[in-house]
């Protein structure tokens, strides 16, 4: 039978020795919460991007009618919708007819195009 440590500085030894002898693998994974993982790659951020094509622009009111595809991220199928936008300069270099890669957001139950592009 092992005999328990009488004092602190005792008790302190055994869990350093304890943590010492583990198995290092919970510190070889990586972390969830890294810097990395707020930044993804371009390539995953050009894929969240919905193609669409321009209807009607109001810049004054903030909005856009674009006539979509699937926009996989908020599981809706294609359809013609508006979508508010932040600043009336995201609007500026669109028209009618323009073909854009967008990024759509649900805010507080209203439809953003968050990022908008004309596409290439």
């Amino acid at each position: 039978m092992t005999s328990l440590p009488k004092s602190l500085p005792q008790c302190f030894a055994l869990f350093a020795a304890a943590l010492l002898t583990s198995s290092p693998a919970w510190a070889q994974a990586p972390a969830a919460d890294s810097h990395s993982a707020h930044h993804p790659a371009a390539n995953e951020q050009q894929a969240d991007l919905s193609e669409g094509e321009v209807t009607r622009v109001d810049a004054a009111a903030l909005k856009v009618t674009l006539r979509h595809g699937e926009l996989k991220n908020l599981n809706m199928p294609p359809m013609t919708m508006v979508f508010r936008v932040q600043d009336a300069a995201q609007l500026a270099p669109l028209k009618a007819g323009d073909k854009v890669r967008f990024r759509a957001e649900q805010v507080k139950g209203a439809y953003y195009a968050t990022r908008i592009e004309k596409a290439q």
